[in-house]
């Protein structure tokens, strides 16, 4: 009987544990998030190069308990950004999946989503493939953006802690308008404040999906790009 098992996937996550060893959490094709020890990694030449953000990489490794143990990893397609900006949305996405995925919860749309997203940052506009990224990062949270039920396109759209994506008439409260929506959903490119509101909406459907949580990588991402 073979102990070991292999699956592909990207490195999202990784923290030192002990001397010499790291804990990957990894976004898998066929599991969804696992968590690896690398033993002895760092005392490793070959395979810490091997242990790279944004990269495809499969992996071997046995056990069957939550943490299981890598023994061999080997990078299949290598993703290198070349600027600061890429690099930290990249952390960007990895931050929102960190916080977002259940164990072993498969989801074939998000890991496309994420791959196309990784592959093209630096070759396409960074807004709208960070919002492609959000959308379906949304979906998989239960947070999905429908706005087919609203048949005025005109009418302006919140995010309420109550009651998620609602319309509203309160000028302090209007964000978005649903057609802005709408047109984002079916791919069609968005003036310039169209953009702004659809960005307004995303920031806040993020929060309140991840419970207010602190993205440092966005945080960054914000100081770099204004």
């Amino acid at each position: 009987m073979n102990l070991y098992k292999e699956t592909t996937g990207y490195i999202i996550h990784q923290r030192n544990f002990k001397d010499s060893s790291l804990i990957l959490e990894f976004f898998s094709r066929d599991h969804g998030k696992l968590q690896f020890i690398a033993k002895g990694i760092k005392k490793n030449k070959r395979q810490k190069t091997q242990a790279q953000y944004f990269s495809l990489i499969k992996i071997q490794y046995y056990g069957q308990s939550q943490l299981k143990t890598v023994t061999a990893m080997d990078i299949i397609e290598e993703i290198s950004h070349q600027s600061l900006i890429e690099n930290t949305a990249g952390l960007y996405l990895n931050e929102l999946l960190h916080y977002s995925l259940l164990e072993n919860d498969k989801d074939h749309d998000l890991f496309q989503c994420y791959q196309h997203v990784i592959r093209r940052l630096g070759q396409e506009k960074l807004t709208p493939l960070l919002r492609l990224f959000e959308q379906q990062l949304l979906k998989y949270n239960g947070f999905e953006l429908n706005v087919e039920s609203y048949k005025d396109t005109n009418a302006w759209l919140t995010i309420n802690d109550d009651f998620g994506l609602t319309v509203t008439t309160k000028n302090t409260e209007k964000i978005c308008q649903v057609k802005n929506l709408k047109d984002f959903t079916q791919g069609i490119k968005l003036d310039k404040q169209s953009q702004k509101n659809l960005n307004k909406l995303m920031y806040k459907a993020i929060d309140l999906s991840l419970n207010y949580k602190r993205i440092y990588a966005r945080e960054l991402l914000k100081f770099i790009t204004r």
